[in-house]
């Protein structure tokens, strides 16, 4: 099987691209699949995760110094893996960033209910439909993080949404502490037990929403 490959970026910093994409490989792990986290961030806060725990169900190696040859150094690794999660910097129009883009079947773009955190997102919108010039199948998915369900900013940050033009995932991430507490302690979300049951059942739907979506990709 050849893998799939999810990138998970944005041009902001603190929008929570390594906490989505080591929840989501953590989650993909423990259901049995072989996961390969490639942290193309030179900060490599996905690889310092891994390495404080001992368990983390997935490979998570520094790959930042591919650049722009990302995707040529992943294609060689594709049967290795079911899923590859990219990390990628903040920064839309960075090299490694728009070899990840030219690689995904699926680009998942976290964003903080804030109008700040949306505006700051345009340019990764941009860089998203110009990688669809080399990857027409690329498909593309806000993921709401640090949600705060029912406040006013959440709501008029939804509300601009529709005119945004990458539609919304229908999953999200809430603010929860205990998502710190994974990097924290280098697990899942699933290894902290019983602590994280309300997390672990929203980290599975987002598994599953992602996986679903890679479903329609392979069909189409």
């Amino acid at each position: 099987m050849t893998a799939k490959v999810i990138a998970v970026v944005n041009q902001k910093g603190g929008a929570g691209k390594t906490t989505l994409a080591m929840l989501l490989a953590g989650s993909l792990g423990n259901a049995g699949h072989r996961v390969l986290v490639a942290d193309a961030d030179p900060q490599n806060t996905a690889l310092r995760w891994a390495s404080v725990g001992e368990a983390f169900p997935a490979d998570v190696e520094d790959l930042s110094g591919e650049e722009g040859k990302l995707h040529k150094h992943l294609r060689k690794r594709e049967d290795e893996y079911d899923y590859i999660v990219i990390d990628s910097p903040p920064a839309a129009t960075a090299p490694v960033t728009e070899s990840a883009l030219r690689l995904a079947h699926v680009a998942l773009v976290p964003v903080i209910p804030s109008p700040l955190d949306l505006w700051a997102s345009e340019m990764i919108r941009d860089a998203i439909q110009i990688a669809r010039e080399k990857n027409p199948n690329l498909v593309a998915r806000l993921v709401m993080n640090q949600l705060q369900p029912n406040t006013l900013i959440s709501r008029e940050v939804i509300g601009l949404l529709p005119n945004f033009g990458i539609p919304l995932l229908s999953a999200t991430l809430r603010q929860r502490t205990v998502y710190k507490e994974c990097a924290a302690e280098g697990h899942s979300i699933e290894g902290l037990g019983s602590r994280a049951q309300m997390a672990a059942k929203e980290v599975d739907f987002l598994k599953r929403r992602v996986l679903a979506l890679l479903r329609k990709v392979e069909a189409s």
